[in-house]
C-alpha cells in the first residue's frame, strides 16, 4: 500500500511522522513524506520525502505571498498524487499539510489524521469532519474532536530502546556524572537561551561532574557558541540541532525545554523529567496545556517564561540535579505510563479502517 504522510514547518509534525513511516515500513507498505523545505535538515537519511514550497499565512502582505504559493504547491501536489497513487493520506499538521489533503479531497482518497498537540491545529480543525478518523495526544485535545482516539504522540522506537549506559559510554559522560540538557524545539528559543547562558556559571559552581548538552538553534548557534568560548568547561557542548536525540535524552538526568508535544513524549519515552517553558505565542498556547498534563502527573516542572529569570531558573535547575532520589521519583512516574507505543496502535487502527 502507498502512504503520503503530510506536514511541517517544525520537527513537531515531522518526528511523529517518522515514527509512523517506520512502522508502515516494516509491515510492508510504502511510506514516503511531503514536507516543507525547511524541514529537510530534521529528516535522518533513510527516508524518502518530497517538499511542498509553502510560505506560511500571516499579515496582510504574507497572505498574498502565501495564496501564490498555496496555487504552486497545489500544482506540485497534484503532480504527486500521479506520480505515487497513495492508497491514503494522513495529515500531520502545520499548513504545508493543507494543500495535500484538499487534493485528496477532490480526489476522494481516504484521509486520516495526527495532532500532537492539546488544541489541535488549524488545518486540522479544518479537515476533521472529512477525515476517518483522527489521532490525538492529549486529553485536552477531545473537547476539540470529541470522535477522535487518544493514542499519545508517535514517538520512534528508538527512543523506547536507547540504552542509558550504552548513551553515557557514547557521549564520554560517566555513570555517575550528572547530564543537563537544553533544547528550545528545532528552531532554537533565543529567550530560553538567554536565561540559561545567564545562569549557567552558578549552575556550573554547584553541580558537581555536570556535563550540559545544549541546542541552541541554528539561527543562534553562532552567538551562542562565542558567548560560551569565555568559560573554559570542556563540558559544555553546544549544537545548533543534535540528530541522534534518543540516545542523548537516555543518558540525561534533567532537561531543560520548550513544551512541545514531541519533545514531552520523547521526554516520556526515554524516562527524563523536566523544566517545561511554553513558548508564550504559539498557536493558542498549546504547549501551556501540553505541559499541564505532565505537571499533573509529576513528571515536570512548568513555569510561563515571564515568571521565569535567570536565578529561580538556576535554582530549580541545581536543586533538581542535586536531588537523585527526587529525579528517581520523577523517572518512576514518566516510565510508568510512558508504555504506550502510539505509532502501532495507529497504524493499525489505520489498516482495519481500509
Amino acid at each position: 500500500m502507498n502512504i503520503l504522510l503530510c506536514g511541517g514547518g517544525t520537527a513537531g509534525h515531522i518526528t511523529p511522522a517518522l515514527a509512523i513511516y517506520d512502522t508502515f515500513k516494516e509491515q510492508g507498505h510504502t511510506p514516503r513524506l511531503i514536507i516543507s523545505e525547511k524541514d529537510i535538515p530534521i529528516v535522518p537519511s533513510g527516508y524518502d520525502y518530497s517538499t511542498l514550497k509553502m510560505k506560511a499565512p500571516g499579515n496582510l502582505i504574507k497572505n498574498i505571498f502565501f495564496i501564490f504559493s498555496l496555487l504552486f504547491a497545489l500544482v506540485d501536489a497534484f503532480g504527486y498524487f500521479s506520480k505515487y497513487q497513495p492508497n491514503i493520506i494522513i495529515g500531520m499538521g502545520g499548513f504545508v499539510s493543507f494543500p495535500m489533503l484538499l487534493v485528496a479531497r477532490f480526489k476522494k482518497i481516504k484521509i486520516f489524521l495526527c495532532d500532537q498537540n492539546s488544541i489541535p491545529g488549524k488545518v486540522n480543525r479544518l479537515f476533521y469532519k472529512q477525515a476517518e478518523m483522527v489521532y490525538l495526544s492529549f486529553n485536552k485535545s477531545l473537547e476539540f474532536m470529541p470522535t477522535g482516539k487518544m493514542f499519545g504522540n508517535p514517538v520512534r522506537s528508538r527512543f523506547y530502546s536507547s540504552n542509558r549506559d550504552i548513551a553515557r559510554v557514547t557521549l564520554g559522560v560517566g555513570k555517575d556524572d550528572n547530564v543537563l540538557i537544553v533544547m528550545g524545539g528545532s528552531q532554537g528559543s533565543l529567550k530560553l537561551n538567554n536565561l540559561f547562558y545567564q545562569s549557567l556559571e552558578t549552575i556550573i559552581k554547584n553541580v558537581d561532574d555536570l556535563h550540559i548538552f545544549w541546542m541552541c538553534g541554528a539561527k543562534w548557534y553562532k552567538d551562542m557558541s562565542d558567548k560560551i568560548s569565555s568559560i573554559k568547561n570542556d563540558k559544555i557542548n553546544i549544537f545548533a540541532y543534535y540528530k541522534d536525540i534518543p540516545s542523548l535524552l537516555s543518558a540525561g538526568d534533567f532537561a531543560l525545554s520548550r513544551a512541545g508535544s514531541s519533545s514531552i513524549f520523547e521526554f516520556m519515552a526515554t524516562g527524563i523529567p523536566s523544566l517545561l517553558v511554553p513558548f508564550p505565542y504559539a498557536t493558542d498556547n498549546h504547549q501551556y496545556y501540553n505541559a499541564r498534563e505532565m505537571l499533573h502527573r509529576d513528571m515536570a516542572y512548568l513555569i510561563p517564561e515571564s515568571s521565569l529569570d535567570a536565578n529561580k531558573l538556576a535554582t530549580i535547575l541545581i536543586n533538581n540535579l542535586n536531588d537523585k532520589s527526587r529525579l528517581n521519583t520523577m523517572r518512576e512516574n514518566i516510565l510508568s505510563v510512558a508504555t504506550l507505543k502510539s505509532d502501532i496502535f495507529i497504524v493499525n487502527d489505520i489498516m482495519n479502517r481500509i
